[in-house]
């Protein structure tokens, strides 16, 4: 390889490193990035740039200085691991529910690895909304839809995962393993999770399971929910509602 062919490799690998930066950490700044990857500011930048002139980021609305994942890069991860036909058996139930409840309704895929990632989003119309950025880690234990997840699965299988210290992100989220068994129990009998800001404060949201034709837990369906409209009895209306809509999209799931 020469000189120039092994800089060129090693430009394409800085690129896909900072990519990759954001994609884990969106909406994210030069800075975070040059800390996260160890790549000097001024290559983080030029690499920015790069992605942005194909159409792989864009800065936030929210913030110009900050960058995330456009469709074009959400679009290439979802067709590489196979989670499209997932949403495109979801996404007309999603719009239904998404009008009746009028709130924000989230799409999260489970796979192998045992990562659950959000992997579309219907907004809600109401001038005050929820949002979770395309891409999103979502954490098994702390949120509805992870939680939802779960109690599809032995418990066996759910100490395994869990078996780890239990990330708190706010008061209200559950840190040991026998909190998380005794709701999983209740989330097992009603057929939806809910969650109080244990995930993200301020939010409020309930959800279920997506499960394939053996009954696998394949993805997650959430009505995510500003906590000015959210309480256990608005919670007890949309539980039924969403688990509704999983089953609707579940049955539609093609044989993995």
């Amino acid at each position: 390889m020469t000189a120039h062919g092994g800089g060129g490799m090693r430009a394409v690998i800085t690129t896909l490193r900072v990519l990759e930066a954001v994609a884990e950490l969106q909406p994210v700044g030069v800075s975070a990035i040059a800390r996260a990857t160890g790549i000097p500011k001024t290559s983080v930048h030029r690499c920015l740039v790069t992605l942005r002139e194909a159409e792989w980021l864009t800065a936030s609305r929210g913030d110009r200085t900050q960058w995330v994942l456009t469709g074009r890069a959400l679009s290439v991860g979802i067709h590489a691991s196979g989670e499209l036909g997932l949403r495109e058996a979801a996404l007309p139930t999603m719009r239904e529910l998404r009008d009746e409840t009028h709130e924000t309704i989230h799409l999260s895929s489970y796979g192998a690895d045992h990562d659950l990632v959000v992997i579309d989003r219907m907004d809600s119309d109401e001038p005050v909304r929820t949002w979770v950025h395309l891409g999103a880690r979502v954490p098994l234990h702390a949120s509805c839809s992870g939680r939802a997840i779960l109690a599809r699965l032995p418990d066996r299988e759910v100490e395994r995962l869990l078996s780890g210290e239990l990330e708190r992100f706010s008061e209200t989220t559950p840190t040991d393993l026998p909190a998380v068994l005794a709701d999983l129990r209740r989330v097992r009998e009603v057929g939806y999770a809910t969650n109080d800001c244990a995930w993200r404060p301020g939010v409020g949201a309930v959800g279920t399971a997506l499960v394939d034709p053996r009954g696998r837990p394949v993805g997650a369906l959430a009505v995510s929910v500003p906590v000015q409209r959210y309480d256990a009895e608005r919670a007890r209306r949309l539980g039924p509602l969403a688990a509704e809509a999983a089953r609707r999209i579940s049955a539609s799931l093609p044989p993995s």
